[in-house]
């Protein structure tokens, strides 16, 4: 006779490690996804600016033609990966929203800044996220979702990867401010302060993070 409660916790235990599997996935493309835009940067020049632009036009493409139903299940399966199931109702929203942080740092700050905003958000978020999910512990005081030990080796690992760009100040300035703009971002007392739905599409980190980031680098880079 099949004992019902340990095949549920056996259904659970298969069910959150397939969440776990899943949620580290998607942080290694996120992460990788960041060094490719530092490159791409880099390569392009005074090109990338415009080619940003055309991608963005073209994620957006992808997007409408996947919620459209336009291209084969499997291919569409594939794209919707790199978003988490039942949190984005909007395909590729997460590359989307980091070109537009990348675009507007790229209009806003010099490009050595937009470097090392990438770098904040691309091993920053996806090391917080990694730790948050596998060893963190203790839940930041005003977030259920964030841990201290996340929110902790974010803060290092963008700073870390941002001192290749910018100086030290700026790295633990841009570090420290995206990482904790990334602990309060989903907090639901924020997203009931923007009722308009452009504002909640732009509310997430992918947009903010470069954009805060790089905006207190170069403030403190004029001290």
């Amino acid at each position: 006779m099949v004992d019902l409660n340990q095949e549920g916790a056996r259904c659970k235990y298969r069910d959150k490690k397939s969440s776990l599997k899943g949620e580290l996935e998607r942080q290694l493309i996120h992460l990788f996804t960041g060094l490719f835009f530092i490159f791409f940067i880099y390569a392009t020049g005074d090109k990338a600016l415009w080619i940003l632009l055309f991608l963005l036009v073209f994620y957006l493409a992808i997007s409408y033609v996947i919620v459209k139903e336009k291209l084969p299940p499997s291919l569409s399966a594939l794209l919707c990966r790199w978003g988490r199931p039942g949190k984005q109702n909007i395909p590729l929203k997460g590359t989307i929203l980091l070109v537009c942080g990348i675009v507007a740092s790229l209009i806003l700050f010099p490009e050595e800044i937009v470097y090392a905003s990438i770098a904040v958000v691309g091993f920053g978020d996806s090391v917080a996220t990694i730790t948050g999910v596998t060893v963190g512990r203790h839940k930041l005081p005003y977030s259920e979702q964030k841990t201290v030990e996340g929110t902790f080796a974010g803060i290092v690992s963008a700073f870390l990867a941002s001192l290749f760009f910018v100086t030290p100040v700026q790295a633990f300035a841009g570090s420290a401010g995206g990482m904790l703009l990334e602990s309060a971002v989903d907090l639901q007392t924020i997203r009931e302060l923007n009722s308009q739905a452009a504002l909640r599409f732009f509310l997430n980190d992918n947009f903010l993070i470069p954009v805060f980031s790089g905006l207190l680098m170069f403030i403190v880079g004029l001290l």
